[in-house]
This record gives C-alpha cells, sequence and structure tokens, in this order.
C-alpha cells in the first residue's frame, strides 16, 4: 500500500473514530413546579450513552442533586445547590438521584446510561427511597417511571 493510501486510511479511522465516541451533554431541569407536577427534575427519566454529560440546573432555588443508588463502579455525585453543574456518566447502567430537601416529596429521577444491567438492584434502592416518601399522591413515582423506561 502505497504511502498516501495508509495516510488517508490513518485520517478517515481517525475521523470516524471521532464521530462514533463524541459525547453529548443533556439537561436537566431543577424546578419547584413542572410538567408532571411540583418538586421535580425534568426531565425525570433520562436515557443517555456511556461518555455523555448531565448539566443539572437549578431552575428554581434551593434543590440539589445527589446520588441515591448507581452502578457498581460508579462516582456518585452532588451539586451541592449550585446554579449549574455538570457529571459526566463512564458507567453503564441506572442511576437514581434526588433533591435532598424535597425527596420526602419524591422529588428524584433515573438515568439509564447504555443499558440497564443492574435492574434488579435498582428495583431495591427505588423500593428503599419510595419508603421515605411522605406525599401519599407521588409516593411510587420513580417505580412508575423505572417500570414506565426501564426495560
Amino acid at each position: 500500500m502505497s504511502k498516501l493510501a495508509k495516510l488517508f486510511s490513518l485520517i478517515t479511522i481517525i475521523l470516524f473514530s471521532n464521530v462514533v465516541h463524541a459525547s453529548e451533554n443533556h439537561v436537566v431541569k431543577m424546578l419547584n413546579n413542572g410538567t408532571t407536577g411540583s418538586m421535580v427534575f425534568e426531565p425525570a427519566f433520562i436515557k443517555i450513552n456511556t461518555g455523555d454529560s448531565i448539566t443539572f440546573e437549578m431552575t428554581d432555588a434551593g434543590h440539589n442533586a445527589v446520588t441515591v443508588a448507581g452502578p457498581s463502579g460508579s462516582s456518585p455525585f452532588d451539586t451541592k445547590y449550585k446554579p449549574s453543574t455538570t457529571v459526566k456518566f463512564d458507567v453503564n447502567g441506572i442511576y437514581l438521584y434526588k433533591c435532598t430537601p424535597h425527596a420526602m416529596m419524591a422529588m428524584a429521577g433515573l438515568i439509564q446510561v447504555s443499558d440497564s444491567s443492574n435492574k434488579v438492584e435498582m428495583a431495591k434502592a427505588i423500593e428503599r427511597f419510595e419508603g421515605t416518601v411522605m406525599m401519599p399522591n407521588v409516593k411510587t413515582r420513580m417505580s412508575d417511571l423505572f417500570n414506565k423506561n426501564i426495560k
């Protein structure tokens, strides 16, 4: 193979690999009132690819996003009430997170990174979380979201 053909092949591979591995940034808003009710993350469920990031935006004051449970080997996150925090997700699986001061009102969300390899463990974590929810009308918000979206 000529040097020019090798160079062209190498450039093509590099360009293609950058397209395949390009990561995206998604936005999740922390809201007092949203389309699905009060004290919610929008979207409450999001499916992303490995290597993608989520920017948690405190649209309304007084919220945070804190890991409740995640896949084995993942790093917990806490937005610490900052107006905007970006978290990168490198470990496949399902993550459950909450707003600490509003968890009793079921202010929580689910992130699926590529697959649902920890589905059984996450179902148990959601059950434990919902045991702490004090508002009867939203008590099963997370399990309903889980059953609707996680296959």
